[in-house]
């Protein structure tokens, strides 16, 4: 039909072109025909403007058909190369290759993908960028420049030209124009997409409309993989979790017998015998071997405590005295409280072995002082280990320490391991704290940049029975 409409527009419009000059000029327009030509040059003025916009939208059809076919083309490499590569550095380069090698929007070749980390923006892939623009654009606190505003506002930014909202820009930056994009996950922005125009380029709809799309798409690519590490760090713990179990089982037994050597020698006594030192020194031995396989049980999940309900608010200001003593004076103290209750079930003396655990690991990060901040709040969250979103009551500790780097993050929750100096720790800290927070059902996440210090987020399911609960988590077509 569209295709009629045209042609019929083309034939009207030739119609009328002849009407207008070939008459005239023969000296026909009183001529009968001209009475028949009548009605066509009417209906041709009706359906020439019609004809006009007809043609603009069979351009832009096909110009939307064109943006659909790369977007297609971005989504099956894109989807290819996250099932193969882990980094995702690696995907955020194949994401702006994709984009940039051969973008069917008039774009420059130049473009970078942040992440949100920490309240603010982390450069973490780039094209065309100078080492100077790279430092300059490393970090974007939310509110400054046009990516900033992204992260302040979650929505689209647009700049036609270098105009005074580019607070960050290297010296001698040549004028060009910008698309700054939002990519959210969980109504939340997680990152931000930027790409570089010609000076003075308009606004096209259709182009910001690719770009939202390509956000979207790295939105679906970072949930996945944030989905993977999760399920591959249970898989690791768990697998740890068996075998700290069977190794807290036999050592006990051996702790067992030579405990009960040392104290049946220690019994009898032997004056000047000057073995009864080393039986003493042995039963220590044996007390602090004691003491961590029931570390170990703890992180096995092997340790079952009495659980009762307990008000996260409360507890943790009756143990904040505890905290400040333990931290010491040359670390600030602080703490944000949620303002209502948070009632979980959980066992009040293992919930402070955690609390004091993460104290202690902050306070070690900040040899030459900072801030440790303790925070709770009531969230609703998915959690991986039963598929169920549930309400939540979040514990969060944060501090201003030396942070982590990505090695050290992947391997933080395992037994024994620790970055301290020999005999400073046994590494079990955090270890204890995972096993302990999933025994009760509730997921920990770990945040860290090196130079920025570290968080720790806890969540425990509230006690409110099936409030807020739903069915599974929602799919995500992986």
């Amino acid at each position: 039909m569209t295709r009629l409409l045209v042609k019929a527009g083309l034939v009207l419009a030739a119609a009328e072109l002849a009407v207008m000059f070939a008459l005239p000029l023969t000296g026909m327009a009183a001529h009968p025909i001209g009475y028949l030509l009548d009605p066509l040059l009417m209906l041709a003025v009706a359906l020439g403007p019609l004809y006009l916009l007809l043609r603009g939208d069979l351009a832009r059809l096909e110009k939307n058909k064109r943006l659909d076919a790369k977007l297609h083309t971005i989504v099956n490499d894109l989807w290819s190369v996250s099932l193969h590569t882990v980094s995702t550095d690696v995907l955020l380069d194949s994401i702006l290759r994709e984009i940039l090698d051969s973008p069917p929007i008039s774009i420059q070749s130049r473009g970078a993908i942040f992440l949100t980390e920490g309240g603010e923006l982390r450069l973490k892939s780039s094209r065309g960028f100078t080492d100077e623009h790279k430092q300059v654009c490393g970090s974007v606190p939310a509110g400054r420049c046009l990516c900033g505003r992204v992260l302040e506002s979650g929505e689209t930014v647009f700049a036609a030209n270098l105009d005074a909202r580019h607070d960050n820009h290297p010296r001698g930056a040549d004028d060009h124009g910008h698309y700054c994009l939002p990519v959210k996950s969980g109504g939340q922005v997680v990152g931000a997409l930027t790409v570089y125009l010609e000076a003075g380029s308009p606004r096209d709809p259709d182009a910001e409309r690719f770009l939202a799309s390509v956000c979207a798409i790295i939105a679906r690519i970072l949930e996945g993989k944030k989905m993977e590490r999760s399920l591959f760090q249970m898989q690791k713990m768990e697998a740890l979790n068996r075998f700290a179990a069977g190794i807290s089982h036999d050592f006990n037994n051996i702790l067992g017998a030579i405990g009960a050597y040392a104290s049946s020698a220690l019994a009898k006594p032997r004056p000047g015998d000057p073995c009864q030192e080393d039986m003493r020194e042995i039963s220590l031995a044996v007390e602090r071997g004691t003491q961590l396989t029931r570390q170990l049980k703890l992180f096995s999940r092997q340790a079952e405590d009495a659980r009762e309900t307990v008000d996260i608010n409360l507890r943790l200001e009756s143990a904040s005295a505890m905290l400040r003593r333990l931290i010491g004076g040359g670390v600030k103290f602080e703490t944000a409280l949620a303002g209502l209750p948070l009632p979980v079930i959980c066992s009040p003396s293992q919930l402070d072995q955690v609390l004091l655990n993460l104290a202690t690991n902050a306070r070690d990060a900040m040899p030459g002082g900072g801030t440790l901040r303790l925070e709770t709040a009531k969230e609703e969250i998915c959690f991986v280990s039963t598929r169920q979103c549930l309400k939540a009551a979040r514990v969060s500790v944060s501090d201003t320490g030396q942070g982590m780097n990505e090695d050290v993050l992947e391997r933080a929750f395992e037994p024994f391991f620790t970055t301290k100096a020999e005999g400073k720790g046994s590494g079990m800290g955090l270890a204890i704290i995972h096993g302990v927070v999933h025994q009760h059902g509730g997921e920990i996440v770990l945040r860290s940049t090196p130079g920025a210090g570290t968080r720790v987020d806890i969540y425990l399911p509230l006690a409110e029975g099936s409030e807020g609960q739903q069915p599974e988590m929602p799919q995500q077509d992986l």
